[in-house]
């Protein structure tokens, strides 16, 4: 008999008395013919305890208990049917929002992943699923966390035997609870009852049952940890965590102005994902390599000057190390990953590094002269670039901005335009914001077929505005309160004028409120 197999029938043996609804919920066996029809629709192959989840049991009624700790079980009809659902929403929503795994490189960072099969649900859009697509060190039928509300996902078991293990093992020690409502009963992990289960697997050991050795032995060197912190630190830790444990667990920690000078306990944070050091006295980031989990790093407003530490932060995919003594950016080659860089107003001059990266895609810069505009237009891939003040001298190779055929955003502030001929070979541009610019010629506007959005930020200096009426995916336009009424009536789409850039009389604000109430 399988592990599978084994499990279900312990777990229903143990609940028999306290919860017999759960084995009556539970359905007839699935044949090996609807799960080969399940696995070619979604055109994956399931791991073998997945297949003899489902041989023993296709899913349970619309109104039972949950077999996962309260989580419903899905039939093979529903998980296509919800598979099917995260489908259609991947195309426009799949890489969105800032995702982590835990462990770091286990499961892919994304809002979805179509080799994510949901077995289990609570009802608002959360599942527990098995993983068949997982990430460089993940494991090919790993359970995990994921769904609407799940931006951390886990590796709750390395497999689904060792999850029917643990389940067997709470209800042995009596780690649970049953619920008895008027209309319907469920049960909850916990005595107390902890109520979603997906909330209490944050607090477990992950993935379940990992070695114990390890475990003591990252206890010691806690102890060691702990007692080597100043008091600074100490109070530090205090208020961020409940304890020294929880501390250098944390996934994210934001130590914002806080007047850092030694970022050497950090370096016992191994499991950080996102770290926010802004405006701190930091000159010293040798403690960072420690952090090799990282995948979102802030350090701007210190005064930092050598980020070679940061070359081995081989998961690392933003970082900012703006108002920074930083000049040299070549520690950055070695990053696979760096996808968005924000360089304003660093010391950095040899932008030359960037070519390099292959994975950048969003850049962010200021005060550039000619030479940085040359190697700006190398960045072949990059999709959204922000400039801040060109030197005076530079203005003429702006049209080497052009050469960006990938480019789908741009943001420019703090300039004198005389045209925006040189936008002219951006042909996938999107968005396009200018804040504080004056434009004395804006009709190559109408050259940018693909935009989008219009955003005038602080730019009231714009000769031949009208032009943008031509652009005809237009779809979103933000301007001053003159910009907005000398355009509202001019395009043949519809134009969301929904925000409005600086201030307007008690007058102008009624009829902006008026035009918006009536184009709905």
């Amino acid at each position: 008999m399988n592990l599978i197999t084994t499990y279900l029938r312990e777990l229903l043996a143990l609940l028999e008395t306290r919860l017999p609804q759960l084995a009556e919920s539970l359905e007839a066996p699935a044949t090996p013919d609807q799960i080969a029809a399940a696995e070619q629709h979604i055109g994956v192959t399931f791991s073998d305890d997945l297949r003899q989840l489902y041989l023993a049991f296709n899913g349970e009624k619309r109104m039972g208990v949950g077999l996962f700790f309260g989580l419903r079980f899905l039939s093979l009809n529903e998980l296509v049917a919800e598979w099917q659902i995260w489908s259609k929403l991947n195309v426009d929503y799949g890489e969105e929002g800032n995702h982590f795994s835990i462990p770091t490189g286990w499961i892919k960072e994304k809002y979805i992943n179509l080799g994510w099969l949901p077995i289990a649900e609570d009802g608002g859009g959360n599942h527990l699923g098995i993983d068949v697509d997982p990430d460089d060190e993940g494991i090919s039928g790993q359970v995990i966390n994921f769904g609407r509300d799940e931006e951390t996902k886990y590796v709750i078991a390395n497999r689904l035997a060792d999850l029917m293990r643990f389940m067997c093992d709470t209800v042995k020690s009596g780690n649970y609870k049953v619920d008895n409502d008027e209309e319907y009963v469920y049960w909850m992990y916990g005595e107390q009852g902890v109520g979603h289960f997906l909330d209490a697997v944050r607090s477990f050991k992950l993935p379940l049952y990992h070695s114990q050795e390890e475990e003591h032995k990252s206890h010691v060197q806690l102890e060691v940890w702990e007692h080597s912190l100043s008091e600074e630190w100490r109070a530090r830790v205090e208020s961020k965590a409940a304890s020294a444990e929880a501390f250098v667990k944390i996934k994210q920690l934001y130590l914002i102005r806080e007047g850092i000078t030694d970022a050497t306990p950090l370096s016992r944070c191994t499991e950080v994902r996102e770290l926010v050091l802004t405006a701190n006295a930091i000159v010293d980031i040798e403690p960072l390599r420690g952090c090799d989990q990282l995948k979102v790093l802030y350090l701007g407003g210190n005064p930092v000057s050598d980020i070679k530490p940061l070359a081995s932060l081989r998961h690392l995919q933003f970082l900012n190390i703006a108002k920074t003594n930083v000049e040299d950016i070549s520690p950055l080659e070695e990053l696979p990953k760096l996808k968005e860089l924000q360089l304003e107003g660093a010391a950095v001059r040899d932008f030359s590094p960037l070519r390099q990266m292959r994975a950048l895609r969003i850049l962010s810069v200021s005060g550039v002269g000619a030479e940085q505009l040359r190697a700006l237009s190398q960045i072949k891939q990059l999709q959204e670039l922000s400039i801040e003040a060109i030197e005076a001298g530079a203005m003429s190779e702006l049209p080497i901005i052009g050469k960006l055929k990938s480019l789908k955003a741009l943001h420019l502030k703090d300039m004198n335009l005389a045209d925006l001929q040189f936008l002219s070979g951006c042909v996938k541009l999107e968005e396009l914001k200018l804040e504080q610019v004056s434009v004395a010629d804006f009709s190559a506007i109408a050259q940018l077929s693909s935009l989008r959005s219009l955003e005038l930020q602080g730019s009231e200096q714009i000769g031949q505005l009208l032009e943008a009426t031509s652009l005809p995916n237009l779809r979103k336009f933000t301007g001053s309160y003159a910009q907005f009424n000398l355009l509202k009536k001019q395009f043949v789409q519809k134009v969301d004028f929904s925000s409005i850039t600086g201030a307007m009389t008690k007058e102008q604000s009624e009829l902006w409120s008026q035009y918006l109430r009536a184009n709905r």
